[in-house]
């Protein structure tokens, strides 16, 4: 990718994640890029392609950013890792919720690719979560309990911020839970 897109690309996901998708256009992006119109629609045909590989680098941000930091062996360590993850993002100062699920309750349902693109998102978390936490006992029902208690969380700290007692208390919820599906007979 060349230098001006990716310029034109990180601004718009800055600006995006800072206000919204609908509140900001073309022109704002244009002039806090520092890029010319012909230059960004040379590179993003219009504003929901652009919206769209806003996206898909965020989600190739995060997956990277994800693996890189979980490196445990076992699955309560795994899970210890991906919520730390999880906390740390939280109390960033660009932390304003999940920038997919803002995506789409700004979309149409015509949006087919930005809906498809989050959803693939969403997908790789759990599957993701699911792969590292494997060796527990009942793996997918602690996948689906980890995933929305994270869920949970990206929306509580997005409208309460963010609040270490309701972490602390959320991960010892998630381990209680677990603990008991870990000792539950099938």
């Amino acid at each position: 990718m060349s230098k001006s897109a990716t310029k034109i690309l990180s601004t718009a996901e800055q600006l995006f994640n800072a206000h919204s998708f609908n509140a900001v256009g073309v022109d704002l992006i244009r002039d806090e890029s520092g890029c010319s119109k012909t230059t960004m629609y040379t590179y993003f045909k219009n504003k929901q392609q652009l919206v769209c590989e806003v996206l898909k680098h965020r989600h190739q941000y995060f997956q990277d950013s994800l693996s890189a930091f979980v490196t445990a062996t076992d699955g309560l360590g795994a899970i210890e890792q991906i919520f730390q993850w999880h906390l740390h993002w939280f109390q960033t100062d660009h932390f304003k919720g999940c920038l997919f699920v803002r995506a789409v309750a700004e979309s149409s349902q015509q949006d087919v690719e930005l809906i498809e693109i989050a959803i693939q998102h969403k997908v790789w978390i759990r599957s993701f979560i699911l792969q590292n936490i494997s060796d527990l006992q009942h793996p997918q029902q602690i996948t689906e309990l980890f995933f929305n208690i994270l869920e949970g969380l990206i929306a509580r700290f997005l409208v309460e911020d963010y609040d270490k007692k309701v972490a602390e208390d959320a991960y010892k919820s998630l381990l209680l839970l677990v603990n008991l599906l870990q000792n539950q007979t099938e």
